[in-house]
């Protein structure tokens, strides 16, 4: 039986959003749990002491002068220099990626 009082299409407005929210309620329910949270990851271990890294050759480019024969003569020894120290580096990366 209806209330005279109330208009009957009013009532479906809200019996439309109380089945959206049984719907939703629904959703809720059904979703899977999170899985745990993998661990944080370990803080690097040092595997060179500071000391042992080599400071790298000083910078050479406010030494030329734009005479090629000058210019190479300041450019050829920084470049043995930084080859010589790139592969210091690279020893000492070699001896930290070979550690567990």
């Amino acid at each position: 039986m209806r209330h005279p009082e109330v208009d009957p299409r009013r009532q479906r407005p809200l019996a439309g959003g109380l089945a959206l929210v049984a719907l939703l309620g629904g959703c809720t329910a059904q979703q899977p749990h999170p899985q745990a949270a993998p661990p944080p990851p370990l803080a690097p271990a040092a595997c060179v002491e500071p000391a042992q890294i080599p400071p790298e050759p000083p910078t050479v480019g406010s030494k030329f002068n734009g005479d090629a024969k000058h210019d190479l003569q300041v450019l050829a020894p920084n470049a043995q220099a930084l080859r010589q120290w790139g592969e210091q580096l690279r020893t000492l990366l070699e001896k930290c990626a070979a550690k567990p």
